[in-house]
């Protein structure tokens, strides 16, 4: 064998004695790791209630998304509800943009509402509907409006609104197709141009005649030809209502004694609370929050028509102050990451929501008790104002569905010295 060989066999049995020491060897502290100070702290699942807290503050606020600024407008004639869409065209041109030539406009012809409808959202009788559009007698305040109001201190002369003469009338005999047009029976010229020279009021109303008749709009827009003066040739011409607005009844309930995620008026829950230092020995500021969420108990299913059976999404949102002091218009800081699912089926009498706030109680439990005393929060329904559908959730004064607070929470290690 080599010199090379032989130095090679060497330094690997020292190798393999060093390493025959090393693991023989007793820890540098001497201390058995089953014995050591501070054996991890167990995790546990805590459950309180409202009622437990120091402090705990809730609250419904209303008026997030109202009817005007809703993404639909509802027609319907039934048992259950009764509503109707009003427009206003105020932006009717009284020029039109020809050959590079701004040229005033003549007369307008072949004027018709042109109705985008939801076909899943929307029904009429096996018979067939009819629709039909109102001139109105009186103007509305399209963030005032109500089946009772047309502005906040002036009530219709009939409910519903003040209907004038019949502009036009459609029936339909399907929902095959999502685009409808509801032609203009009276002189197209005459009642443009009196909207042209009043800013279009008073406007109109869209009213289903046929009961039994559902429509879920997404857009009605008014079409029509504009003549320019001296040229003999139609432009073609679409205005969006400025304002507009459905009103319906019967009409949204105040939401007395609850907390209300949803409807129209767009309701949200809005709470604040705070955190016990500790509960029953186990410290909770430092601890690791696993997992934190809030439940919520249902009070059951509304009434008529604001129940549905479609599965709808909740999310969170911290605050940035608190809310039952600073009121409805409380900043609002981060979204949650993600909804929860409100399931109409699990949603009856004593279900519960659970909405998880976890990074909110994390916040609070590793900052300085002086820094985050309080914790502040709201609940919304997404997307907000796309139905008049809400739930309904017990608060801190319902003993039977007070909301409660569960956590799973690992309590901080403590280390002691030998």
């Amino acid at each position: 064998m080599s010199r090379r060989g032989t130095m090679m066999r060497w330094v690997g049995a020292g190798a393999a004695a060093l390493a025959f020491v090393s693991c023989t060897e007793d820890r540098l502290t001497g201390v058995d790791p089953d014995t050591a100070p501070g054996d991890a702290s167990e995790t546990v699942e805590i459950e309180l209630s409202a009622a437990d807290l120091p402090v705990w503050s809730d609250t419904t606020f209303t008026g997030y998304a109202l009817p005007s600024t809703s993404g639909i407008r509802l027609v319907s004639s039934g048992s259950d509800l009764v509503s109707r869409v009003l427009a206003r065209f105020s932006t009717l041109p009284d020029s039109v943009f020809l050959d590079d030539e701004r040229i005033a406009v003549e007369r307008f012809d072949n004027a018709a509402l042109r109705l985008i409808v939801d076909t899943l959202e929307s029904s009429i009788p096996d018979a067939g509907a009819q629709l039909t559009a109102y001139a109105l007698a009186r103007g509305f305040d399209d963030r005032e409006a109500s089946w009772t109001n047309a502005t906040a201190m002036e009530p219709w002369a009939m409910p519903g609104g003040d209907l004038g003469d019949v502009l036009g009338t459609l029936e339909i005999s399907s929902l095959e197709a999502d685009t409808l047009f509801l032609s203009f029976d009276v002189v197209s010229d005459s009642i443009l141009q009196a909207w042209l020279a009043d800013d279009g009021e008073p406007g109109l109303a869209l009213v289903a005649e046929t009961d039994g008749t559902s429509f879920t709009f997404e857009q009605v827009v008014l079409s029509f030809d504009a003549k320019p003066m001296g040229r003999d040739t139609l432009v073609a011409t679409l205005r969006s209502p400025a304002p507009s607005t459905f009103i319906f009844d019967p009409e949204t309930p105040p939401p007395a004694g609850a907390l209300r995620l949803g409807g129209l008026p767009a309701a949200r829950a809005y709470i604040n609370f705070r955190l016990p230092e500790s509960v029953q020995g186990v410290k909770l500021r430092g601890a690791r929050i696993n997992r934190a969420t809030l439940l919520l108990t249902s009070s059951g299913v509304p009434n008529a028509p604001f129940a549905t059976t479609d599965t709808l999404l909740a999310s969170g949102f911290s605050l940035l102050t608190n809310p039952i002091e600073f009121g409805p218009k409380a900043p609002v800081g981060s979204n949650f990451d993600s909804s929860v699912q409100i399931d109409p089926e699990a949603m009856q009498d004593g279900g519960v929501l659970e909405i998880p706030i976890t990074n909110l109680v994390r916040i609070w439990a590793q900052a300085d008790a002086d820094s985050v005393p309080d914790i502040n929060l709201g609940i919304r329904m997404l997307p907000e104002g796309d139905r008049l559908a809400f739930w309904e959730y017990g608060d801190a004064t319902d003993p039977a569905r007070v909301p409660r607070l569960r956590m799973l929470v690992t309590p901080i290690t403590q280390f002691d010295l030998p």
